[in-house]
C-alpha cells in the first residue's frame, strides 16, 4: 500500500484490556454470514461468499425437446464451501491517510473503545509468529468492495460487497480452521497501541489530513 495506514479495533471497553494484553479472538468465516439481522452494523447475509455470479438465464429441457427458460432468477447467485466456512477471521477498522476516506459514524455500533495499532507492520508480525506456532498460517489485507448488481465473479473473505464499504475494513484471515473460533496470542501490544474512544476516530483522521 503506498499510503499511511492506522488499524483500529472498535470494540466493547469490556474487551479492550484483553486485545491489549495480545489476546485475539477469531470467529469462522461461516460465523459472519450468519449473525442475526437485529446486528444491523455486523449483519451480512453474503459475508464468506466464494463465488458471487450474475446469472442471465437458466432452461431446461427434456432428452430429445428444446430448451425452455425459467424466469424468476435473482441476482446475485452466490456460492459457500465448506472449507472455506473453516477460515477464521479477525475485523479491523483501517484508517488512513487518503483525503477520500471518510469515517462512517454508523462504525460507532461496534464499541465504545478503539485501539490503534500505530506500527502496524510489527502487529501483523506478531500475528504471524504466533500463527506459526499453532500450524496456521496467517493471510492479512484490506476487504475489497464491489458492486452486489454487475460483480461477477470470485469473493471469499477480503471481497465484500459495497453496500458495507464504510467499514473500511482491514482482515486477518487464519488458514486450517476446525470449524471453531480460535484465540491467538500475540503477546503485549501496549507497546504498538494505544486506547480511547472510538468516538474521537474522527478526529484522527481530520488530524491526518492536516499533516497531509
Amino acid at each position: 500500500m503506498s499510503y499511511g495506514v492506522i488499524l483500529i479495533r472498535i470494540l466493547p471497553e469490556c474487551r479492550a484490556d484483553d486485545f491489549l494484553g495480545g489476546e485475539l479472538y477469531l470467529n469462522t468465516n461461516k460465523f459472519f454470514g450468519e449473525i442475526d439481522g437485529a446486528d444491523t452494523v455486523r449483519f451480512d447475509p453474503f459475508d464468506g461468499i466464494d463465488q458471487s455470479l450474475q446469472v442471465k438465464e437458466i432452461s431446461i429441457a427434456a432428452p430429445g425437446e428444446d430448451w425452455t427458460p425459467i424466469g424468476g432468477i435473482i441476482n446475485p447467485v452466490v456460492f459457500r464451501s465448506t472449507e472455506s466456512e473453516r477460515l477464521n477471521v479477525f475485523c479491523m477498522y483501517m484508517l488512513t491517510d487518503q483525503s477520500d476516506q471518510t469515517f462512517d459514524t454508523r462504525n460507532l455500533a461496534f464499541g465504545e473503545t478503539a485501539v490503534l495499532i500505530a506500527n502496524p507492520i510489527e502487529f501483523l508480525r506478531r500475528v504471524k509468529v504466533a500463527a506459526t506456532a499453532l500450524g496456521k498460517e496467517a493471510f492479512h489485507g484490506p476487504v475489497e468492495y464491489v458492486d452486489k448488481q454487475t460483480y461477477h465473479g470470485g469473493m471469499g473473505p477480503f471481497r465484500k460487497f459495497n453496500d458495507h464499504d464504510y467499514q473500511n475494513e482491514f482482515r486477518i484471515v487464519l488458514t486450517n480452521g476446525t470449524g471453531e473460533p480460535c484465540r491467538l496470542n500475540i503477546g503485549d501490544i501496549r507497546d504498538i497501541a494505544v486506547k480511547g474512544p472510538s468516538k474521537d476516530i474522527p478526529k484522527l483522521k481530520q488530524s491526518a489530513g492536516e499533516d497531509a
